[in-house]
C-alpha cells in the first residue's frame, strides 16, 4: 500500500512539474497575460522615446482611438491587432505583434538619426 501510494505521489508530482512548463515563451516574456502585460509597457517606453524623437511609425499605435472615427484605424495598427489578440486570449501573438512594433519605433528612431542632419544639397 506504501509502495502504491508512494508511486502515485511521484506521478503526481511529475505532471504538477510539467504543468508549469506549459506556458510558451515569445522571446524574453511568457506567453501569458503577465507576459503581455510585460511586453506592452516595454513596447510602450520605447514607442514613446521614438515618438519624442520624431520618428514614430505611423503603423505603430497610430492614431489613437479617442475618436469614434479613429477605433476603426487603431485597429489595424501594431498596438490596435496586439490589444485584439490579447482579449481573444491569444497572448502569443499579442507579443510577437508588440515585439514587432518595439523593432519599428527602433528602426524609426536609427532613421531619425541618420537624417537629422540632411538637407537640400
Amino acid at each position: 500500500m506504501i509502495q502504491k501510494a508512494t508511486l502515485a505521489g511521484i506521478i503526481l508530482a511529475g505532471l504538477v512539474g510539467l504543468s508549469g512548463c506549459s506556458v510558451a515563451k515569445v522571446g524574453k516574456y511568457n506567453a501569458d497575460e503577465e507576459g503581455y502585460k510585460m511586453a506592452l509597457a516595454d513596447t510602450t517606453a520605447v514607442v514613446d522615446a521614438a515618438k519624442k524623437a520624431g520618428a514614430e511609425w505611423r503603423d505603430i499605435r497610430w492614431p489613437s482611438p479617442k475618436k469614434e472615427k479613429d477605433v476603426k484605424a487603431h485597429a489595424k495598427t501594431l498596438f490596435g491587432k496586439a490589444s485584439a489578440a490579447a482579449k481573444d486570449g491569444d497572448y502569443e501573438t499579442a507579443i510577437k505583434l508588440l515585439n514587432k512594433a518595439t523593432k519599428h519605433a527602433e528602426i524609426g528612431m536609427q532613421v531619425a538619426a541618420t537624417q537629422k542632419d540632411a538637407g537640400p544639397h
